[in-house]
Order: C-alpha cells, then sequence, then structure tokens
C-alpha cells in the first residue's frame, strides 16, 4: 500500500474527511488532497505530522512494517527497559502495582 493509501485509510478510520484533518494538521486542503491522490510527494517532515497525528510509526506509513507501532516516548523506553531488567516475580509485582493504580486512580485517567 502507498503512502497516500495509507494516510487516506487512517483519516478514513478516524471520520474525518480532508478538510478536517487539513485543519488540525494546518496544511493547505489541496496539499493534503494532492497528497492523497499520490500527485504530491509526502514531505519528510509532513510524514512526521502525519505519523504523529495518527500515533503510528513513519515506517507504517510508508509500509515497511504492517502493525501501526508508535515510536515510544523516552518515558515508555524506560519503563519497558525496567520491565525487562525484572525477573518473573518482580513482573508479577510490578503487574499488581499497575493494576492497583489503575483501580484506586480510575478517576483520575
Amino acid at each position: 500500500m502507498s503512502v497516500s493509501a495509507n494516510i487516506i485509510r487512517l483519516r478514513e478510520n478516524l471520520g474525518l474527511n480532508q478538510k478536517k484533518l487539513a485543519e488540525d494538521l494546518n496544511m493547505n486542503r489541496s496539499v493534503l488532497s494532492r497528497i492523497e491522490n499520490g500527485t504530491r510527494p509526502v514531505r519528510d517532515d509532513e510524514l512526521t505530522v502525519f505519523a504523529d497525528y495518527f500515533n503510528v510509526s513513519a515506517d507504517y506509513l510508508l509500509d515497511r512494517v504492517t502493525q501501526k507501532s508508535p515510536a515510544l516516548s523516552d518515558e515508555q523506553t524506560t519503563l519497558l527497559k525496567g520491565f525487562d531488567s525484572l525477573n518473573s516475580a518482580g513482573r508479577n509485582l510490578l503487574v499488581a502495582v499497575l493494576d492497583s493504580l489503575r483501580i484506586t486512580h480510575a478517576a483520575v485517567l
């Protein structure tokens, strides 16, 4: 699938029309239309904007991967590394603490 087809599919999955997406991205609608039609290539900086907006990786938009996995933040990377460094008992304990926090702070989230 092409970048333009991926953008169209992601936009439609969110129930957005071109006008709304263009407004959200602070992009001229005619530019978005040409990108979606494949008559204008996506610039690198625009690719990043689309990836951030749709919460997917640039590689996903470029069809280099099939999963939507977005780039992780530094905080998420730190948490995953910490989790990976634990043994199974530590991981189970961390999951239990996380579940408890979710219940306790559900109104805040």
